[in-house]
């Protein structure tokens, strides 16, 4: 599928901001990666809307999602591909394969900005195209990941709006680029029990999805 997104030149105009410390959130998974914990990168797997992507000598850029809030970081994690109209249907037995993480960034970082005013600088792209588009056009947006990276060697991160949930912040962190630790952990709480299985089922219901 061929999504229409233009393709980054050598030099493109990409705007550096910087990104606030502070509390972040971030969801990972266990299912089928049973070692996975809270602060663990992607170390070159998966196939999400920016990663993975590769440093100048082809190794992996090692990556880290995390949002806003917790609203934020469950609409783009577990219920990432739940349709929301028509409502969808959402498996609440695969929240014990879940956890949220409450973390906290030592310093500001420095990232590529792909909020919405500066997108047009980029060959008149629009948010539509980069954050907006479906899965079956990462390969596309993931091209613009990779140039933001090699292009900016002073980047830390990606930023951007949440696709799923427009009032949520996201970034995308590079630990090669990240002093160590990149972060302090805060909390690493269970999402199949306790407040925070009642936070999500909150969410669903007030989405309005189905449940089984």
């Amino acid at each position: 599928m061929k999504c229409g997104l233009p393709t980054p030149g050598t030099a493109e105009p990409f705007t550096i901001t910087s990104e606030d410390a502070g509390v972040w959130f971030h969801v990972y998974n266990s299912l089928g990666h049973p070692d996975t914990r809270a602060d663990t990168f992607s170390e070159g797997w998966g196939d999400t809307r920016f990663a993975p992507i590769h440093q100048s000598d082809g190794t992996p850029v090692h990556t880290y999602y995390m949002g806003s809030t917790a609203e934020c970081a469950y609409m783009e994690s577990i219920l990432h591909d739940v349709v929301l109209a028509p409502p969808g249907v959402f498996d609440v037995d695969r929240l014990r394969y879940f956890h949220l993480v409450q973390l906290e960034l030592h310093s500001p970082l420095q990232c590529v900005n792909f909020h919405t005013p500066y997108l047009p600088q980029l060959q008149e792209m629009t948010r539509t195209q980069l954050i907006d588009s479906l899965p079956a056009c990462y390969p596309e947006t993931r091209v613009w990941a990779q140039a933001a990276f090699l292009q900016c060697v002073d980047a830390q991160a990606i930023a951007y709006g949440s696709r799923r949930n427009d009032a949520g912040r996201c970034l995308m962190l590079f630990r090669q680029r990240i002093a160590d630790p990149p972060f302090r952990i805060l909390k690493d709480e269970p999402l199949a029990i306790g407040p925070r299985r009642a936070e999500v089922l909150a969410l669903v219901r007030r989405l309005k999805l189905n449940e089984t």
